[in-house]
């Protein structure tokens, strides 16, 4: 854990915003994750986890935040990887401790104390395997280098069976370098299709969870509070800790004495004397329960401003014969507005503008916006940065809901359908176009998508297609068929 340079990002030097035993209370409400249950031996093991690559910003992240999830791969019989993003080298200055030697140092550190985990009782399935590798990436730095670190993450999920989970920092834990890994993974995620859960460290030393009251059961910080950061707590999901994984975990922190005194000198960004995993801090992260987010949303806007083509919009031929798919399904030659939220980099926008007197294309990413902005030349297309919640106005008789239904949680996606039932013209259409596959950041599958339409009060099914990767309908108001219109009165 390295203190970061960015103070206006970085709030975990300050007083724990939490009192432990409130944490200890939101803990206790938060649902225990669905994927593994509680053993006669009081161990939670998950049903089936293939393999489990876990991203540590520093040495001791992967201890402080993920022992848990380590704990449980093992514990499944399924290989294990540390990918040891930075050597941790900024948590003392240069001239205390040489950062050579302090990458030796915290690197030892790190492999005794993930020694204490594989120590742990192996589950039914037998021992699992726990490697873990160095990318010598600067510590502090991390967020300059998204893009060795997306790849990296990428070639290490190349090496791991099918299936494996991705573990890393919740991209708002608000660690400058924290943040840049839990981007890099969601990033990698979306490219690799792997599943993937955030877990959070400095979260809980500067952001109150729901249902606390911050009078009664936070502390008051010292200096200037940040902002609250905008996290889905709703998906937040517990995992149990047993009385072994507790005492395994308490040996592998112990196992950082660079971070728990100052024997190497005062570490950067602390008062002398004070080290950098103080007791008020391992209090508030250390506790029954591991908190995580499963399927965290994408952080659209960093995957665009990585990757300008992050979905491979202009390489891959599933994305091309996808759009011409959906527009040889459309029922009409021509429609009048077209409304396409979710448009990214305008890969199908361009070819709505053919086919439509006017387009509105919204997305939440200015990068995407910029991009498709650059691709897309046609006068009768506005792009506009917008959340699912900033609908037009007016009526539309064209909307487009491709690859995008999926990452609306379950109030965003009832209000969707709410309002395109409510601005959907008479003869306009809905054309819902989603991935078959499964997918970790999904809130619903495609067939779930495909039920929910069609149960829409008044609207009908007018066409539909499907084959193994995608799922096309289109719906809205009865109106006549093509053949219908054209010829058969």
């Amino acid at each position: 854990m390295t203190p970061g340079e960015t103070a206006a990002t970085f709030h975990g030097a300050q007083t724990p915003r939490n009192t432990r035993a409130a944490l200890d209370r939101y803990d206790a409400g938060v649902p225990e994750w669905g994927i593994g249950e509680v053993d006669p031996a009081g161990r939670w093991i998950p049903h089936n986890l293939p393999g489990l690559l876990v991203v540590a910003p520093h040495p001791d992240d992967e201890i402080l935040g993920a022992a848990a999830l380590i704990a449980a791969g093992l514990r499944s019989g399924s290989p294990v990887q540390i990918l040891a993003a930075s050597d941790g080298t900024g948590s003392h200055p240069p001239q205390v401790i040489p950062p050579e030697r302090l990458a030796e140092i915290r690197t030892t550190e790190s492999e005794s104390a993930l020694e204490e985990l594989r120590g742990l009782t192996p589950g039914p399935r037998g021992a699992g395997s726990l490697q873990r590798q160095r990318l010598h990436l600067p510590d502090g730095a991390l967020a300059d280098h998204r893009a060795p670190l997306t790849a990296a993450i990428g070639a290490a999920l190349r090496q791991m069976p099918g299936g494996t989970v991705l573990a890393a920092p919740l991209s708002r834990d608000g660690h400058p370098d924290h943040d840049a890994c839990g981007e890099a993974a969601a990033s990698a995620a979306a490219q690799h299709n792997a599943p993937l859960v955030q877990y959070p460290v400095w979260l809980w030393m500067h952001s109150t969870p729901p249902g606390l009251h911050p009078a009664q059961d936070s502390e008051p910080m010292t200096g200037s509070s940040p902002a609250e950061p905008e996290i889905s707590w709703s998906a937040a999901r517990s995992i149990p800790i047993d009385a072994e994984l507790t005492q395994a975990r308490g040996r592998a922190v112990a196992a950082f004495v660079s971070q728990l005194g100052t024997e190497h000198g005062t570490p950067a960004d602390r008062n002398p004397g004070e080290p950098v995993l103080t007791a008020s801090m391992l209090q508030t992260v250390l506790r029954d329960r591991q908190i995580v987010f499963p399927g965290t949303p994408l952080d659209f806007e960093g995957l665009h401003a990585q990757d300008s083509d992050p979905w491979g919009v202009t390489s891959r031929w599933y994305e091309q014969r996808k759009y011409a798919l959906t527009m040889a399904v459309l029922p009409r030659a021509r429609y009048r507005r077209a409304f396409e939220p979710g448009c990214s980099i305008g890969g199908i926008t361009e070819l709505l503008a053919q086919r439509c007197d006017e387009v509105l294309a919204t997305d939440i990413s200015g990068a995407a916006l910029h991009t498709a902005a650059q691709r897309v030349g046609a006068e009768n297309v506005t792009f506009q940065q917008s959340s699912i919640e900033d609908w037009p106005a007016g009526a539309i008789d064209l909307i487009l809901l491709s690859e995008l239904a999926y990452y609306l949680n379950d109030a965003q996606w009832a209000a969707v359908r709410g309002r395109a039932a409510k601005t959907l013209e008479p003869g306009g259409h809905l054309v819902s176009v989603h991935w078959r596959h499964p997918d970790a950041q999904a809130f619903r599958s495609a067939q779930q998508i495909r039920a929910d339409l069609r149960a829409v009060p008044g609207w009908i099914l007018h066409g539909s297609y499907e084959d193994r990767d995608m799922l096309i309908d289109i719906l809205g108001p009865a109106t006549p068929s093509v053949a219908q219109t054209e010829f058969l009165h």
